[in-house]
């Protein structure tokens, strides 16, 4: 049964809260009197704090020291800074100085992870899944060993999604180009699932079994833009070497765990897709952060979405000891400015 807190008991939380992000130490009851709202003396706030930790709410590391927030005390802060956080001039003047929506949708996404890992001093990310909404700008078929072929697919937002592709005859180089040349003239502008449907009613037709290229461009379209095998699609990732600096000796096992999922593109994809249709920012603290066992590690992350078909997230990792009150409406307004941008004729699509 969850525990219900009074409106006092959750300002004196928040307050706590503050206290801790601020200093990285258990607040003690004298602290948290000097600077609480509520006006009450260090011996009621010591009550209260003893009744938080009661319900769940803090932790006491030890027996002489103050309180720190559990993982429940945090999620608590967070979603009330969820309802109310509000980007300060000074960071709104600094993102639109240093963003731009020109050129593609990757250059965009690395500017992105920089402008975050510079603006937050955390760990910035963005991200973009091959998406079978997307829609196709061109196919290029390259030979690069025998019965090896390289598929490039350029949606219109500018991602690019490379395979290698096992074939069961061999192909030349030239036979290669009429095939790419085929399918980007007839499928351009199309998303990708509606050419996998396109190619599926060709190979029912008799003229594509009797068509050499037809045959080619059925056997080798449908594996280019198929959506099985590995996840494709861009991941950018600014700042990460500052958690290692950062991390105490406790944490250096989570951290390293966190840089090899970093490393690992079709992990971390498949990893973070659950937030792509999430609406507004969402933080994952401590032992909510599933991408490895890292209770000393937070998250915070948004989703938007391209008129081009793409979807993406963008976000900041950092140790769960983050500026949550300033972070979170910069990651909010840099996603509202991904899809904006997206919206406009000449932004990066």
């Amino acid at each position: 049964m969850k525990a219900v807190l009074s409106e006092r008991e959750r300002e004196i939380l928040c307050e706590l809260v503050e206290l801790y992000l601020a200093s990285g130490e258990p607040v003690a009851s004298a602290a948290l009197a000097r600077v609480s709202r509520t006006g009450l003396s260090s011996a009621s706030l010591r009550n209260v704090m003893a009744d938080l930790e009661d319900k769940g709410f803090l932790l006491q590391p030890h027996t002489s020291a103050g309180r720190i927030p559990s993982d429940l005390g945090f999620r608590l802060y967070i979603d009330k800074l969820l309802q109310g956080a509000v980007l300060s001039h000074r960071d709104e003047r600094r993102l639109r100085a240093m963003l731009s929506p020109a050129g593609s949708l990757e250059e965009v996404l690395a500017q992105v992870s920089r402008v975050l890992a510079d603006v937050t001093a955390e760990v910035g990310m963005a991200m973009a899944p091959a998406s079978q909404q997307a829609s196709l700008q061109s196919i290029h078929f390259v030979r690069v060993a025998p019965k090896r072929v390289l598929a490039v697919v350029v949606t219109a937002g500018g991602l690019v999604d490379s395979r290698l592709l096992t074939v069961e005859r061999d192909f030349d180089s030239a036979e290669l180009e009429r095939i790419s040349n085929y399918c980007t003239q007839s499928f351009a502008g199309h998303a990708l699932h509606e050419i996998s449907k396109r190619l599926l009613a060709l190979m029912a037709e008799e003229r594509a079994q009797a068509d050499e290229l037809l045959a080619g461009v059925v056997a080798l379209g449908k594996r280019a833009v198929g959506s099985d095998g590995v996840p494709g699609g861009e991941v950018f990732v600014e700042g990460a070497d500052r958690l290692l600096g950062r991390a105490g000796p406790g944490q250096f096992h989570a951290v390293r765990r966190l840089l090899a999922a970093f490393a690992d593109k079709a992990l971390l994809l498949s990893l973070l897709n659950g937030f792509l249709f999430s609406s507004g920012p969402r933080v994952l603290l401590g032992s909510e952060f599933s991408l490895v066992d890292g209770d000393d590690l937070g998250l915070i992350v948004t989703s938007f979405h391209r008129n081009s078909g793409e979807d993406g997230l963008i976000g900041v990792v950092g140790l769960k000891r983050m500026d949550y009150p300033r972070i979170i409406p910069i990651v909010d307004y840099i996603g509202q400015y991904l899809t904006a941008a997206g919206r406009e004729p000449g932004g990066a699509e």
